[in-house]
Parts: structure tokens; C-alpha cells; sequence
């Protein structure tokens, strides 16, 4: 069993906390500070930089550089589908 689960827009850790959360294309953190958002298959931060791209079922940081696949992605959140704003979610609070 994973240590991370979706929960409708919300990720949760294992002690059931919310880590992150998403509502439309941003996304926030426990805090309710807004990380970034989704433009697409790509994550930017608040100031508008490129953090992470999803090519095919690869995922890529900002310097293009292979980091993981959607496959990690859905192994580590339990009930997270292939959608942007889940890996999203993984790579600014899992991985």
C-alpha cells in the first residue's frame, strides 16, 4: 500500500494530513499557499518558470531532464489517475 492517496482534488500522506491540494489548475500546499499551476502538460511556479513537463508517459523537470515515469506516479499515490495535476502533486511533495 502506497504512503499517499487521492482523496477527491486532495492529496493525503499516511497519518491522513493533507499534503497538497488542487482546485482548477493550481495547486496549493497545507498551508494554502499556491505552488504553481498546470498550463497543459507543464507545471509553473507562481512567478510563471517551468518546473516540470509530462511528455508521453514521461515526466520531466525544468532543465528537460528525465525524472520519473507516470507509472512512479500512479505506484505512490493510490487512486491517482494520469492526469497533470497528480503528477503535479508528486513532484513538488513525493518524490
Amino acid at each position: 500500500m502506497s504512503d499517499y492517496r487521492m482523496q477527491g482534488s486532495s492529496l493525503y500522506n499516511a497519518n491522513h494530513e493533507i499534503v497538497a491540494k488542487a482546485r482548477g489548475e493550481s495547486l496549493f500546499d497545507h498551508d494554502n499557499q499556491r505552488i504553481g499551476f498546470v498550463r497543459g502538460d507543464t507545471l509553473f511556479d507562481p512567478e510563471d518558470r517551468k518546473m516540470m513537463s509530462v511528455r508521453g508517459s514521461e515526466i520531466f523537470d525544468a532543465s528537460d531532464k528525465r525524472v520519473a515515469s507516470l507509472s512512479v506516479v500512479k505506484k505512490t499515490i493510490q487512486g491517482a489517475a494520469e492526469e497533470i495535476i497528480h503528477t503535479a502533486m508528486w513532484y513538488c511533495f513525493i518524490r
